[in-house]
């Protein structure tokens, strides 16, 4: 036995050998893997974005620039004509202003190695160094005699400040201004400015289009025993079995009033935010399969508040399913193609009927639970989304209007 191990790892190593010995001199077989740190010259075979472009799975690749570190995003179902991509980006400190247009404390240069990134919905997610006195950053690039605002897009607050950018133009040089209180638009200091992202009247920027790039589900009914429609399970999870959920009457029910269907425009973006808890689980961890317990997290909290991007005409679902793909976090859904429906089963490993018979998901938007599906509710810009598990058919959770005897 001990002369039969020593005989493989002597293979092992000869084979590696040989392998090593086939490749041509000062070419490089790594290019960075889905959601690995990007390699010192940034580039990100075309082979990877063919494999994401195939299997439609999200693609995430890491990367510092200094203090600042930054993730790009791209969506693997929207990736059109795939090639070899330097997805380096050199962030730095640009003072205090750009020349007779923007003020801040805290201005950032951005240039982009990349000058003809592929078609796809792709996102960049840049994380500062610190925290930032501000709610929302500017998005401006500088051409020769002009400076032209391209969008406006709240930060994200935890121990350092974020921000996500639709990303698809990368030629010219771009600056991210933070919106503080010493913010300025125009040719000085005391120049007049709006924090609501309207015109502002100066002499130096100019408005200018944003670099955004080129079926009823879990309506807060909660739980009830309607058989559920086969479909496509999101990736990451597969273990579960659900039951689709039909709404009782309720004089407390809002009117039902589902969205017409929008056409998503992805050069149009706006931003929501987004939120996923199981809290009310900690309340019956009795009732909770034993098998499920390592799954709820601490304080409840599956995904916390955020600010995330969206695009025209995409529904709570669409930001859902990309956003559990982009952080990692198990979601599994039903789809029922001929009534454009998606039904989401279970999310972080945790399904409907895991904590009791009336237990399951439920999304609530700007303080109202929507008695039509997730796929079908349309955003608007400023839209606050919280999933949430409900141990109580809603009851627990605040749903007012779907109430039913026991």
């Amino acid at each position: 036995m001990k002369i039969l191990k020593k005989f493989l790892a002597f293979l092992a190593v000869l084979l590696a050998g040989c392998t090593a010995a086939l490749l041509p001199a000062g070419c490089s077989v790594s290019s960075a893997p889905n959601g690995s740190e990007l390699p010192a010259d940034g580039i990100v075979r075309r082979s990877v974005f063919q494999d994401a472009e195939k299997s439609s799975r999200m693609l995430t690749f890491h990367g510092k620039s200094g203090e600042f570190s930054y993730v790009w995003f791209f969506d693997g179902a929207s990736i059109r004509a795939p090639s070899d991509q330097n997805l380096k980006v050199d962030l730095s400190d640009a003072g205090d202003s750009l020349p007779g247009a923007v003020f801040s404390s805290d201005l950032i240069k951005i240039h982009f190695h990349e000058k003809h990134l592929i078609q796809a919905k792709t996102t960049l997610r840049i994380d500062f160094p610190a925290l930032l006195n501000a709610q929302k950053v500017r998005l401006y690039r500088k051409d020769p005699g002009k400076t032209e605002r391209l969008l406006e897009a709240p930060l994200n607050q935890g121990k350092r400040s974020s921000v996500t950018l639709p990303v698809s133009d990368t030629n010219g040089e771009f600056y991210l201004a933070a919106m503080d209180p010493s913010f300025r638009e125009g040719p000085s200091k005391d120049a007049p400015y709006r924090r609501d992202g309207s015109k502002v009247p100066s002499a130096g920027v100019s408005s200018g289009r944003a670099p955004a790039s080129g079926g009823d589900a879990n309506s807060a009914s909660g739980s009830g025993a309607a058989p559920k429609a086969q479909g496509t399970p999101a990736s990451g999870g597969t273990n579960g079995k659900g039951r689709n959920r039909t709404d009782p009457a309720s004089p407390e029910k809002p009117k039902s009033a589902e969205p017409n269907r929008a056409e998503r425009d992805a050069r149009k973006t706006g931003y929501c935010t987004l939120s996923i808890d199981c809290r009310t689980v900690l309340n019956h961890m009795d009732r909770l399969n034993q098998s499920k317990k390592s799954f709820v997290p601490t304080g409840g909290v599956v995904f916390p508040s955020q600010k995330v991007l969206f695009y025209q005409g995409e529904s709570v679902f669409d930001v859902l399913l990309r956003e559990t793909k982009k952080n990692g976090i198990q979601m599994e859904y039903k789809a029922t193609p001929a009534y454009r429906s998606c039904y989401i089963e279970g999310i972080h490993n945790l399904y409907e009927f895991d904590c009791g018979s009336l237990s399951g998901w439920m999304y609530e938007v700007n303080g109202r639970y929507p008695n039509y599906g997730c796929s079908r509710y349309r955003l608007k810009n400023g839209d606050v989304v919280n999933w949430r598990y409900t141990c109580d058919l809603g009851r627990d959770v605040g749903c007012g209007w779907n109430v039913s005897q026991k």
